[in-house]
């Protein structure tokens, strides 16, 4: 079916009915990553408990944090791929489940090599979560659309950040340690239940036009009254269709074969140094200065509340400057450098003031944290190949995380913790250098596919 005139009443019951797929879509895929970070981000929050219980060192733990991440950058690139093939649905489900299993075995984990296997395994399969978010989101919206979308669907992880602090601080406290990796593992097994019945990969699954198809229609549509004799319903009647995948040579030249994947990569390396510096350290920082676990998490959620803002502004903002993006991420990195540095300055017991610092830091962060991670990667590999667009840059983004982790122990043991904030300081300035690179570079539209 071609894009043409269409009648008007059709058009707007075709309008209508993609409206309710893209909120349904928007919810659950909302709801489906914020899970996942239950299953993720409870072991920062555990390890000073891990420590005191078991006795493993500070290095021992980081290289716990540090397998999972490099697990998770491999499993990002493996799973972008398979996104792209598979589809977000079967993908997505298989890895919450497995996700939920490994927490699991971790909670009944009672020696560091069987930990760290369970935390590796975990780690590979908490891969399959951007990538499918990111290509049925790209699926589904046009690129005009993405940055204020994903903006909206980027608070998912923040708000899966909080309240997996804010539980696994109170599990850890009140029941111990253990059971912020078995409650996590119960809540993920709904999660992918609900996943697999909500979610479609794409809208010719449910009957409806391709999203280039769709503008294409919308576009051709506009004017008031009803049909003439020279116009037709544009009601779909193409019945439901695969998500079907463009090949192999259009994956691979949109994301490995785009130089513009490969250096918003390398900036998002030092994005999540300092990110997961911040989540998997800042716990046992505030502990060592004397903070109770519990109120080191109620701190720290400042970091996720706050930055919740910085990703919808900063979404809302690359749309409204024509889809540039690279402006808004290198702005924002260069006050993220400067947040980190006053950050460390605090006195401590200065509880007030590290509370706002930390939410400045949580602005600056996760808005271009967003962007590149999700917005970026559908901007440079199309919905064809957005799911390995986005586990590439992600999988070199946990390169950064696995500095962050085992990086951070070694530098925090050898020189303190001044030298470890330089390390992730560091990180937030290089990547701010690199994305001006892009600063002109918006997605483009004469390609096949948005």
């Amino acid at each position: 079916m071609s894009a043409g005139a269409c009648a008007p009443d059709s058009l707007e019951a075709l309008r209508s009915r993609y409206g309710r797929w893209k909120a349904r879509i928007l919810v659950t895929c909302w709801t489906f990553y914020a899970s996942y970070y239950l299953g993720r981000q409870n072991f920062s929050i555990a390890m000073p408990m891990i420590r005191k219980e078991t006795g493993w060192t500070d290095v021992q733990l980081g290289w716990i944090a540090t397998g999972l991440f490099v697990a998770y950058g491999i499993g990002q690139i493996v799973n972008g791929l398979l996104g792209d093939r598979f589809g977000a649905r079967k993908v997505g489900t298989i890895g919450l489940i497995f996700s939920a299993l490994f927490n699991l075995g971790f909670g009944l984990s009672f020696s560091l090599p069987v930990a760290l296997g369970m935390w590796i395994a975990n780690g590979f399969v908490q891969a399959t979560g951007a990538p499918a978010r990111i290509k049925t989101m790209a699926n589904w919206f046009s690129p005009g659309q993405r940055g204020k979308m994903m903006g909206i669907c980027g608070t998912d992880y923040l708000a899966g950040n909080v309240a997996c602090w804010l539980l696994a601080g109170y599990l850890v406290e009140n029941v111990g340690w253990r059971w912020a990796f078995f409650v996590p593992a119960a809540i993920l097994l709904g999660s992918a239940l609900l996943f697999y019945i909500r979610v479609r990969n794409a809208p010719e699954n449910v009957g409806l036009p391709t999203i280039e198809e769709y503008e294409a229609i919308r576009a051709a549509g506009h004017g008031e009254g009803h049909a003439g004799p020279g116009e037709r319903s544009c009601m779909w009647d193409g019945g439901a269709r695969e998500d079907a995948h463009a090949g192999w040579g259009f994956v691979l030249r949109a994301s490995v074969g785009n130089y513009r994947v490969w250096l918003v990569g390398l900036a998002y390396f030092g994005v999540d140094l300092i990110r997961y510096g911040f989540m998997v350290w800042a716990p046992t920082y505030l502990f060592d200065q004397g903070a109770r676990i519990s109120h080191a998490a109620y701190q720290l959620v400042m970091m996720p509340l706050v930055g919740a803002a910085g990703v919808i502004f900063s979404g809302w903002l690359s749309d409204r400057i024509g889809g540039r993006r690279a402006p808004v991420i290198s702005a924002m990195l260069f006050a993220l450098a400067v947040c980190a540095y006053v950050y460390r300055s605090l006195p401590p017991g200065a509880w007030v003031a590290s509370m706002i610092c930390l939410g400045l830091i949580g602005f600056c962060l996760y808005g271009p944290h967003l962007l590149m991670g999700s917005t970026i990667a559908m901007d440079l590999g199309s919905r064809k190949a957005a799911s390995t667009a986005s586990g590439l840059i992600d999988g070199l983004g946990y390169a950064g995380a696995a500095v962050a982790g085992t990086g951070t122990a070694y530098v925090k043991a050898r020189l303190g913790w001044d030298a470890a904030f330089s390390l992730w300081i560091g990180g937030a300035v290089g990547a701010a250098v690199l994305m001006l690179f892009l600063w002109n570079y918006r997605a483009g539209k004469e390609g096949r596919y948005l």
